[in-house]
């Protein structure tokens, strides 16, 4: 055991090494060719903000609903929930919206429109980083994600049957905001979960992305086949610290390139519109997700929504 740990510890040292030598010569004999797959990193950053979005609003009306718990009445309350819904919507909307607007020929923003623009931009790639990479390496959760063991399953299924229970003892006691910041917290969990998951799935289209520099992509791909298909075990300190410098080299270049035009960006710069088109199948993942475990938690389905369209035309039947 300890001579296989061994035999990877070499490998990775020396892969390491030459995919440094690699990327020292890309620069040197400047294989530009290379700046294209940096789009890919891009495409995958805006398809995690755009299912981020969505938690985002989940996590805004659960705040809502804490801040005024006492103030709403049931009517607000499914009020706030359809306002809820009707969210995602406006969400598609404005990416398809962003895609057409950004097709070229663009007009490139200027005066406060460039810093709102640059802003939001550079909040938006270390926000991401920050949350889906950095801070969970450091406090050694990264992994979790996407190696959900049995412990952890129980105890997700315990906190929901919690939440049950809360459930019906709020609407019991007609405190219908507190009913739903159950549902609501079931919902962010859920959106929260699968984010973290795709966080760790697409470390291969991020190491795609960023091939131009080969160590980040040797680092990211070791990373990901030893968690899905060598099944090595936790990773090292060693491999979290590389994956974690990897991540803070990606989102200083990205920050960079896009602040100052460096080549790393303006090589991409007239694709830069296809980004928007990721943004919006990050929206829509998410939305999907929401909507099904929504459906799911209010206990809606076909039968009932039958029912109830058979019982209301029976009404309104007998009114006439």
């Amino acid at each position: 055991m300890n001579l296989k740990l061994k035999k990877f510890d070499v490998f990775y040292i020396v892969g390491l090494i030459a995919a440094t030598i690699f990327m020292v010569l890309e620069f040197i004999f400047g294989f530009v060719a290379l700046n294209i797959t940096y789009l890919i990193f891009f495409w995958t950053m805006k398809l995690l903000s755009g299912f981020g979005l969505v938690l985002t609003v989940s996590n805004a009306i659960l705040w809502i609903l804490n801040r005024f718990t006492e103030k709403f009445s049931k009517k607000e309350v499914q009020a706030l929930v359809i306002f809820q819904l009707i969210i995602p919507g406006i969400l598609i909307g404005y990416a398809i919206y962003s895609i057409v607007s950004s097709l070229p020929p663009t007009i490139p923003p200027t005066g406060i429109q460039y810093w709102i623009d640059l802003l939001v931009f550079l909040y938006g790639v270390i926000s991401l980083i920050l949350t889906l990479y950095i801070i969970p390496l450091i406090k050694e959760e990264f992994q979790e994600a996407a190696d959900e063991g049995v412990v952890d399953r129980v105890k997700r299924e315990a906190k929901e049957i919690g939440r049950k229970i809360k459930k019906g003892y709020f609407s019991l006691r007609k405190k219908y905001a507190k009913v739903q910041i159950q549902d609501q917290m079931t919902l962010g969990d859920v959106l929260d979960i699968w984010r973290n998951r795709f966080a760790v799935y697409l470390l291969i289209p991020i190491a795609i992305g960023s091939l131009i520099f080969t160590p980040v992509a040797f680092v990211c791909i070791i990373f990901w086949l030893k968690i899905f298909v060598f099944d090595k075990g936790e990773p090292k300190l060693y491999e979290r610290i590389a994956l974690l410098i990897s991540m803070i080299w990606i989102a200083t270049i990205t920050c960079l390139s896009y602040a100052f035009k460096l080549v790393f960006f303006t090589s991409i710069e007239p694709f830069f519109w296809t980004i928007q088109v990721f943004y919006l199948v990050g929206i829509l993942i998410s939305t999907c997700i929401y909507l099904y475990r929504f459906i799911k938690l209010k206990g809606i389905t076909i039968k009932k929504v039958k029912e109830e369209i058979r019982e209301r035309r029976s009404a309104n039947a007998n009114k006439d």
